[in-house]
């Protein structure tokens, strides 16, 4: 199964016995790690870190929920199933092997601008380790980026692309793919946005509505004092008027 970082994931369990997940028990283990770390354990989760026990969950079907995949959560993830909490496994293992896509920057993001050489790296955590290759898989950079783009590959499943950036780059889409025996499986960007090349915010304005003497609508920008200056005036001559007016009668 193949994710990308920040994507939702959901590892089926194929060899579910109680519909209620009581007799479900997801293990893990890492990539490169001989390590077994028990998730979930009859449909309860059991991950002591809270960073990551809050990113699993059961789903009905007692699937594992991995939301906000992260490059670490590579790996496989092995379903079973036991009828008691002390008795024996119940049937066979039935595991999932997450495979992670991922892509970075070695120029630092605030160094992106015009003349300047960017590499992106794209590669493949797998259960096997960082950039090995599952038998049908590969990665490519699309669409074709140029002539001033070299592409170099480590592994097929590890691919750093180098290219001089140009004017026209400035908050670019560039494009790791994912192929499984020639089929699209999943692909991942990154945006190449120039430093200080983000546009300035404003306060608006308040507006008021006049008519020409075309008879067509123009928008007036006042700032807010002005109008507030007026409010008061306004205000404060009505209340002249009437005391004027009081003293007046008779």
């Amino acid at each position: 199964m193949f994710s990308r970082v920040g994507d939702d994931v959901s590892l089926p369990c194929n060899n579910v016995v109680y519909p209620n997940c009581s007799s479900t028990t997801w293990i893990y283990n890492s990539v490169g790690s001989t390590v077994t770390i028990e998730e979930v354990a009859f449909g309860k989760i059991k991950v002591d870190q809270t960073e990551r026990s809050d990113r699993l969950s059961l789903g009905s079907d007692c699937s594992l929920h991995v939301s906000d995949v992260r490059a670490e959560d590579a790996g496989q993830y092995t379903c079973q199933q036991y009828l008691t909490e002390t008795g024996p496994q119940h049937g066979g293992d039935a595991p999932v092997h997450l495979s992670v896509l991922t892509i970075s920057s070695t120029t630092p993001v605030t160094d992106l601008k015009s003349n300047v050489n960017m590499t992106l790296r794209c590669s493949l955590l797998t259960y096997m380790g960082h950039g090995t290759c599952i038998s049908g898989v590969s990665l490519s950079w699309v669409p074709k980026t140029g002539t001033n783009a070299q592409v170099t590959l480590d592994t097929s499943c590890d691919i750093p692309l180098t290219v001089t950036l140009q004017k026209e780059d400035n908050n670019r889409k560039w494009t790791c793919t994912l192929t499984e025996k020639g089929n699209v499986k999943i692909s991942i960007d990154f945006t190449s946005a120039f430093s200080g090349s983000t546009a300035s915010t404003t306060r608006p304005a308040l507006s008021t509505t006049s008519t020409s003497s075309a008879g067509t609508s123009n928008s007036v920008k006042l700032p807010i004092s002005h109008i507030m200056l007026f409010v008061t005036l306004t205000i404060m001559a009505a209340i002249v008027t009437i005391h004027t007016t009081r003293r007046n009668r008779p």
